[in-house]
């Protein structure tokens, strides 16, 4: 017998479903509904291998998840941010941010080869590995080759967690933009 079988136990439903419950007391929904949705795959998956025959998560529901509440900045509030008294590396990284809609990691794990400021874009490795573009604006067009004249062993530190991998300084031409690693 596979040790999945037992997964077809009548009592198993029920048990399942009072877990659940209490799981959903303690996790926001978004948390409950993956997990339930993995759930829901593995169990399709064990049954189109024959392994069970039941589908003990039948009955128990996705949790309504609340809306998303948050808003994008004003315009007085971006202007204010573009006012702070910050290194020129964040000031760059965060007009890059603003100015591409890129994700986070995407513009952290940006190398300095694979920056073409005279064209206002740069090459990423997306999700999934595929080599996509990013394009800025003036702001970053500004502000970056600033950023990329000043020697690496002069960049300032930028405010990431100290469990964030270092990958500077490095030799000129290699590393990151922003010295550090998307892990």
């Amino acid at each position: 017998m596979c040790p999945v079988a037992a997964i077809d136990d009548p009592a198993l439903p029920e048990m399942l479903a009072e877990l659940a419950a209490a799981r959903a007391d303690e996790m926001d929904a978004d948390t409950v509904n993956r997990e339930l949705s993995i759930a829901h795959k593995a169990i399709g998956w064990w049954r189109r291998q024959g392994w069970i025959e039941g589908d003990p998560a039948i009955g128990i529901e996705r949790r309504p998840a609340p809306p998303d509440r948050t808003k994008a900045l004003a315009q007085n509030q971006i202007a204010a941010l573009w006012r702070l008294d910050v290194a020129l590396r964040e000031k760059t990284q965060w007009k890059m941010l603003y100015e591409s809609a890129a994700r986070a990691d995407e513009v952290l794990c940006l190398n300095v080869e694979d920056l073409y400021p005279q064209d206002k874009r740069g090459k990423i490795t997306a999700k999934g590995g595929a080599t996509e573009w990013i394009h800025w604006q003036s702001g970053t067009a500004r502000l970056l080759p600033r950023l990329i004249a000043r020697p690496r062993c002069c960049w300032p530190a930028p405010a990431m967690p100290s469990s964030a991998p270092w990958d500077g300084p490095a030799p000129p031409g290699r590393g990151s933009v922003t010295g550090w690693r998307a892990s």
